[in-house]
């Protein structure tokens, strides 16, 4: 009597280290960026990859191109097409209108973002260290985006940051660009002013680095 061969096991690769070893196989799929990104400086990129069934996978990063680089970053793994664009047009009811980049410009609004950040001692969120970078392709043509406020300077905006991570940052851009080299936006809530007021930052503060109205509104 023939023994029966024993079975194949597959181990199967969970969505963070599909992404991390085998997703530069998948060819890029469309790109996009909330269409106010170069006045804003706040933005939201998409980047897609597809599978040969039809279904994608989609990094997003939430990109502060003004101070701190990638503020957040998430994905979604082997979807239908059908759920991006359904997030697309929630997003579009809260006023973020997506637009279709090439992928050399959804690279290089990234990149930058982290560069400029890194000058002054900010890093890329966590999740992108260890996960969503690897969703990027490697020597990509260079395109210079401008980073930074008006004047090429860090320019913080606290309005969705809690106070404790709003003192810690201007605190390291004190340390890391100097006094008079950053602005900052304090948040216009009652938790800011409360926090701020011991400090000597309010609405009457003449301090040139100080803005009190806020540039933009993150939506999640």
């Amino acid at each position: 009597m023939k023994k029966k061969k024993a079975a194949t096991k597959v181990q199967l690769l969970s969505p963070e280290n599909y992404i991390r070893q085998k997703s530069k196989n998948l060819p890029i799929g469309a790109c996009f960026v909330t269409d106010d990104w170069k006045e804003q400086k706040m933005c939201q990129v998409i980047i897609t990859r597809e599978h040969i069934t039809g279904n994608i996978t989609t990094c997003f990063y939430l990109m502060d191109l003004a101070c701190l680089g990638v503020k957040d970053t998430m994905y979604r793994f082997n979807v239908p097409v059908s759920e991006l664009e359904e997030m697309m047009a929630e997003q579009r009811e809260n006023g973020n209108i997506f637009t279709k980049i090439p992928y050399k410009t959804a690279h290089n609004i990234i990149y930058a973002g982290i560069e400029f950040a890194e000058k002054y001692g900010f890093k890329p969120h966590k999740d992108f260290t260890s996960t969503t970078c690897h969703f990027l392709d490697e020597n990509v043509p260079r395109m210079k985006i401008a980073c930074g406020g008006d004047d090429g300077k860090p320019l913080y905006a606290s309005a969705t940051d809690s106070p404790n991570r709003a003192r810690q940052v201007i605190a390291q851009l004190e340390q890391t660009a100097g006094k008079g080299n950053y602005h900052y936006i304090i948040g216009m809530d009652e938790k800011f002013n409360d926090v701020y007021a011991d400090e000597d930052v309010d609405e009457n503060n003449d301090d040139e680095n100080v803005e009190t109205q806020p540039l933009w509104i993150e939506n999640p």
